[in-house]
């Protein structure tokens, strides 16, 4: 179940990247669609999280101690673009929201090189 979420976090996140880096790029607000879209990034990553720790629990603990790392990292970024957003309104926002989206990938593509 953890190698499975983990796959479907790596899904919305470039789709989170993608649609708001075309929002920021046409200038335009984000909507209530697009704040769900990342409430459900956020939650699938947290799902993969949990599941990654009943695995480190139950199984093996990963190789890297970089993967847990990252996770931990994973898991702060929807918040934590979603306070730095809130202070911002219409492309800016969806600036933060695309850089935010970008770093997830990338954080999520390094989760799967370290998770062995």
């Amino acid at each position: 179940m953890h190698g499975l979420t983990a796959q479907i976090a790596l899904v919305l996140a470039l789709a989170l990247a993608g649609s708001a880096t075309v929002l920021a790029l046409t200038r335009h607000a984000t909507g209530s669609f697009f704040i769900a879209g990342t409430l459900w990034t956020g939650f699938v990553v947290g799902l993969a999280a949990v599941f990654g720790i009943g695995v480190a629990i139950t199984d093996h603990v990963p190789q890297d101690p970089l993967h847990i790392v990252y996770g931990v990292l994973a898991v702060g970024v929807v918040p934590g673009a979603a306070v730095v957003a809130s202070g911002r309104t219409g492309p800016r926002q969806a600036a933060v929201w695309a850089i935010a989206g970008i770093i997830l990938v990338i954080i999520v593509l390094r989760l799967f090189q370290t998770g062995g």
